[in-house]
């Protein structure tokens, strides 16, 4: 009878305990809430994601592709990776400026229009956005019908499409020959 009765208070102080610290937690986070107001999140703008600007790891890319980087296949794979990265470091390097000038622009007008609820001059900060980028876009394309022309003829069907599946996931849509000789007609 005793041990019922120590067991019976322990249990009863342990919940209530419990109950007491619980409205104690939320009542501090109601006013928390109430003190500080929330500001919606500062604006980043991804002009590399907005161009496809993808630096590849090797390692990963072939995991995905299902190739095994021993073989000759593998080989051949990650050098054609590697001279691609250098590349497009290089197109990234020399193209920073402009990069950069775009991104601020973008950010700059986001933030404007947040505080001042007016979007009007959006088509306008788009037309110059995509008039600055359209040179990188240009040679960026080109680059990138290299690669999957390597690519294509390097791995199997399976492989390809692996690899284009992995593509998609980093947001990176290669255009097919096809596609870049009905734009251009």
């Amino acid at each position: 009878m005793r041990k019922l009765l120590i067991l019976f208070l322990t249990l009863s102080s342990f919940i209530t305990h419990s109950q007491f610290r619980g409205g104690n937690q939320q009542n501090r986070r109601q006013q928390e809430m109430t003190q500080t107001p929330r500001e919606a999140p500062k604006f980043k703008y991804e002009v590399e994601k907005y161009l496809g600007i993808v630096i590849y790891d090797i390692e990963k890319a072939a995991k995905k592709s299902k190739i095994k980087l021993s073989s000759d296949v593998g080989k051949k794979f990650s050098n054609t990776l590697t001279a691609y990265n250098k590349e497009i470091a290089a197109i990234r390097r020399i193209n920073s400026f402009t990069l950069r000038s775009t991104k601020e622009m973008v950010e700059n007008f986001q933030a404007n229009a947040q505080k001042t609820r007016d979007a009007s001059g959006q088509k306008k900060i788009q037309e110059t956005m995509m008039e600055s980028l359209k040179p990188i876009s240009e040679i960026l394309k080109k680059k990138d019908l290299q690669l999957d022309s390597t690519i294509s003829d390097l791995l199997t069907e399976r492989q390809y499409k692996k690899w284009v599946k992995y593509n998609r996931k980093l947001y990176k849509v290669i255009p097919t020959q096809e596609e870049e000789e009905k734009e251009e007609k």
